[in-house]
């Protein structure tokens, strides 16, 4: 469909039309190509916790978060690395065989997207896990941290607490991570930027 034909569409539809079918929906295989384009980009907690519980590996973690949020309450086997210290020194350092899943705060922040990004930029794979944090947290899939140490997550629908393999894809431990120098190569920047004021959610300004 053309843009002249798009703008023709929008001055004649009015507020009586069918909400659903005003647009038609587009051809199976541009669909097609549509979602499953999305689905290049995107996971969600559901599936990053399910592979998780079956020991699934070949993909890393990472709260892209300031560190107090971090330290606070975090998806249980996800490494710390703020996207405010993805220096290309960094991000170097990283292993390039790993897909990166990063997450923020929830909807309404883009720290995910950003981390996404920087790590794209660096020539390394990444998703984003859509929802963050808080839809983690809504599925009932287990966290660390202070916080999940005074109420701890149980497992959504009655299923066992989702631990994740023993794996460097899981660990909650930096210098165990599939890239502890990355870590490490953070820990200066890390340090500058927690300094800073903390924001009320820890997200990704």
């Amino acid at each position: 469909m053309s843009q002249d034909t798009d703008r023709a569409l929008w001055a004649e539809l009015s507020d009586e039309e069918k909400r659903v079918l005003a647009i038609r929906p587009a051809d199976p295989a541009e669909a097609l190509a549509h979602f499953t384009g999305r689905l290049r980009f995107e996971t969600d907690p559901y599936d990053v916790a399910a592979d998780q519980r079956a020991g699934h590996g070949g993909f890393t973690v990472l709260d892209v978060r300031r560190r107090p949020a971090y330290d606070a309450e975090h998806v249980a086997g996800a490494v710390h690395f703020s996207h405010h210290d993805m220096t290309p020194e960094a991000l170097a350092a990283l292993d390039p065989d790993q897909v990166y899943v990063t997450y923020g705060w929830g909807p309404g922040c883009n720290g995910g997207i950003r981390g996404a990004a920087k790590l794209s930029a660096a020539g390394l794979r990444a998703k984003e896990m859509m929802g963050g944090l808080e839809y983690w947290k809504r599925g009932g899939y287990p966290t660390s941290g202070t916080a999940a140490a005074e109420e701890p997550a149980g497992a959504a629908d009655g299923d066992t607490a989702v631990t994740g393999p023993p794996s460097a894809a899981t660990t909650d431990s930096p210098a165990a991570a599939t890239a502890p120098s990355a870590a490490a190569a953070a820990a200066a920047a890390r340090a500058a930027a927690d300094a800073a004021p903390a924001l009320r959610n820890g997200c990704c300004i």
